[in-house]
């Protein structure tokens, strides 16, 4: 991965180097191809050869003017880097879809709730174009999770979604729930803190009650705020955190829009650095992954195999895989496929990160 950070001129001065070495008889520690599989060189040789190719890319946020805290907007501090937040950050779309129809991105907003009885809504309002003969069908996950679970929603603690194929997931585990849905539907995600010892979470689909999905012990949940959370892959997808004048569907009474709750009652997540030259790189250890980091939050969970953090890709497959209630067993082929894929998803990213406002490790 040096390769990433050395000019054209240092790189060739490198390998005539070595090659000296080797004329001289200086035998190599260690031969490089052993130490890594095949996605790590192609990752490397699309890195160097798109490098001075690729047009510097556009800042993630704009630069200009502060944020205004009083809104609920998607926080791109803590979304997948791979998601392209809309620029009233009321919506948003995975990057790549053409190239990578498989990769899913995920983002939360600014704010969460311990309290009342609150919802928002979320629709899909476009299936993207994907390349030809590629056999992958968009998919939206919404629902809610709490400030540190993955950014892959529903498959880890405290993180809860109704998956468009007909899923609720908790925890990695799917089940059947309500009914299918996709493009320009409504679906409409109510939280009820009222009750006395259990957290209701219920969806509804454009304006139909859908029923509850998730009862959670408040006990287990404690102080955490629950935080609206979309998960997408293929489409793109709008929300209404009660920005609108009126509703896209019908909600049920006594329901109020996260936007509509008093501002000391909602918990605003920590803000990131105010430019990137308050952002700080580390490297790690795991080769060739990048993932973010943030003061107070684990980069990689325990029990984490890989996909850690918020922007993690790398080892894990989780981004560009899709999973449900049944294991998804991967023959050698495939498996190479999306270690490629994830390998060339990760050359794109390195080069959007010096720009997003953001820390990041990146593993070497």
């Amino acid at each position: 991965i040096l390769g990433l950070f050395l000019s054209g001129d240092e790189e060739e001065k490198s390998k005539a180097a070595g090659s000296e070495g080797e004329r001289r008889g200086v035998k190599r520690l260690r031969d490089e191809k052993d130490e890594h599989g095949r996605a790590y060189h192609e990752f490397r040789e699309e890195a160097y050869n798109s490098r001075s190719k690729s047009p510097p890319p556009p800042e993630e946020e704009p630069p200009e003017g502060e944020e205004d805290e009083t809104l609920v907007i998607l926080d791109t501090y803590t979304s997948d880097l791979q998601f392209r937040a809309s620029r009233d950050r009321y919506g948003g779309q995975p990057l790549f879809s053409e190239r990578f129809p498989g990769l899913w991105a995920g983002a939360r907003s600014t704010h969460g709730v311990t309290r009342g009885r609150v919802c928002f809504q979320a629709k899909v309002t476009q299936n993207l174009p994907v390349k030809e003969g590629s056999t992958e069908v968009p998919l939206l996950r919404v629902g809610w999770s709490v400030d540190f679970s993955h950014s892959q929603l529903g498959e880890d603690e405290f993180s809860y979604g109704f998956d468009g194929r007909g899923l609720k997931v908790e925890n990695g585990k799917f089940e059947e729930f309500g009914e299918s849905f996709g493009e320009n539907d409504v679906i409409g995600c109510f939280a009820d803190f009222e009750g006395a010892e259990l957290v209701e979470l219920s969806f509804s689909k454009n304006g139909q009650d859908l029923g509850s999905a998730f009862r959670i012990p408040k006990e287990a949940l404690g102080e955490r705020a629950l935080l609206p959370h979309v998960l997408c892959k293929g489409c793109a997808v709008e929300l209404n955190f009660g920005q609108r004048p009126e509703p896209p569907a019908p909600v049920p009474d006594g329901f109020v829009f996260i936007h509509a709750v008093p501002a000391p009652e909602r918990v605003r997540t920590p803000p990131g650095p105010r430019s990137t030259e308050e952002c700080e790189v580390r490297a790690g250890g795991v080769p060739g992954m990048l993932r973010g980091w943030r003061p107070g939050v684990p980069s990689v969970p325990p029990g984490s195999s890989g996909m850690g953090g918020s922007d993690g890709v790398g080892p894990s497959l989780d981004p560009v895989r899709t999973r449900g209630p049944e294991p998804e067993e991967l023959d050698a082929k495939s498996r190479e496929l999306l270690t490629q894929q994830a390998a060339q998803c990760l050359s794109k990213l390195v080069q959007i990160a010096p720009r997003a406002r953001r820390n990041f490790i990146l593993d070497q």
